[in-house]
């Protein structure tokens, strides 16, 4: 591999996984320092992410200066480290600072770029030492015209020079967005080359997203097929979206309007929500197909375009935005669940359609926690609506084609329903038909209740009518699997009956069988209508109780074993009865599936055993610590 990244995009067939890669790359990478340590600039690193190591001060009333932050006899004034390096706080009317320390061990000046990747933040304050012991201030912000920025870029750039010793610098940032502030410090030449690999993603997505939206239009206007205008719709509202918080629509489309802007960035939101809603009810036919549906859709349409007008006329722009951001949480899953439910009403055409809204809509629930603060930012998650999009196009456009098929489909049956209606005028075929359908309902019938008596033996004990060791198995890998992930209880009891060989050699296995079916019956009696009894060898069987606590399970294994050893019946003149050892377990956090607790409990059903059997036995509660 080239050592320069840029070197990569010289490969055109490889261009478009490779700069994901390296973008996802250049995501995730962070440094490991700790919060408020002085970050020393080498000669060898070109970028350091500054979020770990920042410290943060919220100012609630954004009424604070410079003196007053540097001031320590203000007790509630102190930064506190960044938590976890996470650069989001949501939506607020606070202001915040931000304080670092950067450490130049060279005897020359360094000169550093740095870079605030939100594109949308109002009013940005960055304080410099100077030579002479106080701070310079520059100003920043998206409230300010495009032309008054350092450098002509969507992103926030601030030249930094660094003097050899260590500094303290400080930023103050308000926003009425999304309050997310993913602040890095770069090496100009490495920033130059990790911004082209931006713009060659940026090129990429959206001249696909162009391609898609000229081959749908194309297709609408020929086959005028509104589904596939409301689809170019959707993709331009997408856009024109995705243009607008990344920078690029102030920097080229209004970069003298930093008040239009500042209220576009959520109107754009709003719009594409609603061009998804409509697209959604028109492609999956919600009025005829899904009544119900199609109802709560509408509701959910008036509600938001109810808040986008009443939020934009209150002019309250925090609540303005964050109305447009938090609608999405909902707008995703009703997309979706919309989409399934079509699905399995019958119609085809929604398969594509499910798959398509779930990758572009959980990239957009992921790209609305980030910018609302309740993930960490990184590029994956804060581009996680393009990446979604992405798929959203390819999967999409196969199922606009595949309702063009199903409509194809429904036109070529209604042609010959026609047909075969008028055959069936004539009586012999009538009869005929009738004949037949008969017969296949018989035959369907028939080979219904084959297929579930086999289902059902291959389930079930032939001897005792409980469950076969297979479906137990099966059954309790499922509810072991559920228990270990949402940490509910789940017991074992694990028994066989005692000296069983001896019975069997004594009066013959008719008599043995008779003994194994009475205690599968008293076992199935003892237990709850949730849990499982199941033989899993000759005279040894197991119940599984889930929700049961290891109290729970000891005291049904007591209440048991007390049935079985007064069980007694005659044979030929003989009283026979019979006792049981038990062992009982229940889940840990150390399991790694049901064979561990088939083991445990094994172990203690012979822990019984060699205690002098006709008894219970059970994992001592240490084991748990």
């Amino acid at each position: 591999m080239p050592s320069d990244p840029s070197t990569l995009l010289l490969q055109p067939a490889s261009m478009p996984w490779r700069l994901l890669f390296l973008l996802f790359l250049l995501g995730i990478t962070q440094m490991t320092q700790a919060a408020g340590a002085p970050i020393s600039l080498d000669a060898v690193s070109g970028r350091y992410d500054l979020n770990p190591v920042i410290e943060v001060l919220e100012d609630p009333g954004g009424k604070l200066n410079l003196a007053d932050i540097q001031s320590k006899t203000v007790a509630e004034h102190s930064f506190e480290a960044s938590s976890g390096g996470l650069s989001s706080f949501g939506f607020t009317n606070s202001a915040y600072w931000f304080r670092f320390s950067l450490s130049n061990p060279s005897p020359q000046a360094r000169q550093m770029v740095l870079v605030l990747r939100a594109a949308w933040l109002d009013s940005i304050d960055f304080y410099q030492p100077t030579a002479v012991g106080n701070y310079s201030q520059r100003r920043f912000g998206d409230t300010l015209p495009f032309s008054q920025r350092e450098h002509v870029h969507p992103q926030f750039l601030i030249d930094l020079l660094v003097e050899p010793g260590t500094h303290i610098y400080y930023l103050r940032i308000s926003s009425q967005q999304a309050f997310m502030t993913p602040i890095e410090l770069w090496e100009p030449e490495a920033f130059h080359r990790s911004d082209r690999l931006l713009g060659a993603y940026f090129g990429m997505f959206y001249g696909i997203m162009l391609v898609m939206v000229l081959y749908n239009g194309f297709i609408g206007l020929s086959t005028r097929d509104r589904n596939h205008l409301y689809y170019c719709l959707y993709l331009l509202a997408f856009v024109a979206m995705n243009f607008s918080y990344n920078g690029f629509a102030f920097q080229y489309l209004w970069p003298d309007s930093p008040r239009w802007l500042n209220w576009s960035y959520s109107s754009w939101i709003f719009l594409f929500q609603v061009v998804a809603i409509l697209f959604a009810m028109t492609f999956l036919e919600s009025r005829t197909r899904l009544p119900r549906m199609h109802k709560v859709l509408k509701v959910f349409l008036s509600a938001m375009l109810g808040t986008w007008f009443f939020t934009m006329a209150s002019g309250n722009q925090l609540l303005y935005n964050a109305s447009a951001v938090y609608f999405i949480f909902f707008m995703s899953p009703l997309i979706s669940m919309s989409g399934i439910t079509a699905w399995l009403a019958g119609y085809k055409a929604a398969r594509f359609f499910v798959l398509a809204s779930m990758a572009s809509l959980l990239g957009s629930f992921i790209t609305a926690l980030t910018v609302s603060g309740f993930l960490p930012y990184s590029f994956s998650s804060f581009h996680a609506a393009e990446f979604g999009i992405l798929v959203d196009v390819v999967l999409l456009s196969l199922a606009l084609a595949d309702r063009i098929n199903v409509l194809r489909e429904q036109k070529n049956a209604a042609e010959l329903g026609v047909i075969e209606q008028k055959l069936l005028t004539h009586a012999w075929l009538e009869k005929a038909k009738n004949e037949l359908e008969h017969t296949v309902q018989e035959r369907t019938a028939e080979l219904a209740k084959a297929r579930d008596e086999a289902e059902h033996l291959a389930r079930m004990d032939m001897l005792t009518g409980i469950s076969n060791r297979r479906h137990f198995e099966e059954v309790s890998t499922q509810e072991f699997a559920w228990a270990l992930r949402y940490r509910h209880p789940l017991s074992m009891i694990l028994f066989d009956i005692d000296f069983f060989k001896l019975i069997n050699d004594t009066y013959g296995h008719a008599v043995g069988d008779q003994v194994i079916k009475r205690v599968a019956n008293a076992a199935r009696d003892a237990v709850r209508e949730l849990d499982l009894v199941g033989r899993i060898g000759g005279e040894e069987f197991a119940i599984l109780l889930p929700e049961a606590s290891m109290g729970q399970a000891i005291m049904t294994a007591e209440r048991l074993r007390e049935q079985i050893a007064n069980l007694v019946f005659d044979h030929e003149g003989h009283t026979i009865g019979f006792t049981a050892s038990f062992g009982v377990t229940q889940i840990g956090d150390g399991d790694k599936g049901i064979d561990t607790l088939l083991q445990r409990a094994d172990q203690m059903m012979y822990a019984a055993k060699a205690a002098g059997r006709n008894r219970v036995c059970a994992t001592p509660a240490s084991f748990y610590d």
